[in-house]
């Protein structure tokens, strides 16, 4: 009789890049290359030490200065990944620019809370915002960049770190089944998107790469450990 084959078991680690100064005030920023402050250098080494006691296998940055720093200072304070370091003490980092932030176009710069144009202005999944790009539009390079090189990673067993942006973590719900593509149109003043934490590490749990576990790692020290209830099955690729 034979024995049945274990799952092979893959993670991916999931985090929003530390805080710059347009976070801090409010202004939407996009693909403004705008670089971490005092205190996103902070989270940043913050969120690596929370990652100690893992193994990383491969990581991946946007192309954008926040997340790539924000990716080499986690894994310098982690420790424990120098495996993943190259001879002048740099750290083997992929950047890609499907996971650059969604670009907010005639937005970039301007209060999201103040600035009465972009409160009143109807975010459609669709609809591209004014010179800027769409949820659907950054969806699919998402999409693109998960099927091509995340989960073959996964497939394989192995531990993928991915640091990028507040929107990508979202749009990164519609990947793993975690969320409906939304149907209506709501005002971006309406706060009816879930807000992402800067350098908030969310580990994900896979089995023959179907997601079985998200564990968000705080920074008390405590883990929080959320249910894992698709809202439709993601078309994974083999």
């Amino acid at each position: 009789m034979s024995k049945e084959k274990s799952p092979v078991k893959g993670t991916l680690i999931l985090f929003r890049h530390g805080q710059t100064n347009y976070n801090k005030y409010h202004l939407m920023t996009g693909i403004a290359n705008v670089p971490l402050n005092e205190t996103g250098v902070r989270q940043a080494q913050d969120a690596g030490r929370r990652l100690a006691h893992l193994r990383i296998d491969t990581v991946y940055s946007s192309t954008l200065g926040r997340a790539f720093n924000t990716a080499a200072l986690a894994l310098k304070a982690a420790g424990t990944q120098t495996h993943l370091q190259n001879d002048d003490g740099s750290f083997k980092i992929t950047q890609s620019k499907d996971i650059v932030e969604i670009d907010v176009g005639d937005f970039t710069g301007r209060n999201h809370r103040h600035d009465p144009e972009i409160a009143q202005w109807v975010r459609d999944f669709n609809k591209p915002l004014p010179n800027g790009e769409s949820d659907a539009q950054a969806l699919a390079r998402v999409q693109k960049f998960f099927d091509a090189e995340i989960l073959p990673r996964l497939h394989n067993g192995e531990t993928v770190l991915v640091v990028a942006h507040a929107g990508i973590v979202r749009v990164f719900d519609y990947v793993l089944g975690l969320a409906e593509v939304p149907t209506e149109a709501v005002a971006m003043g309406s706060n009816k998107r879930r807000s992402i934490l800067n350098a908030t590490p969310v580990v994900f749990g896979f089995e023959d790469g179907q997601l079985v576990s998200e564990t968000v790692l705080l920074g008390n020290g405590a883990n929080e450990n959320r249910p894992v209830t698709p809202v439709k099955k993601p078309a994974f690729k083999k």
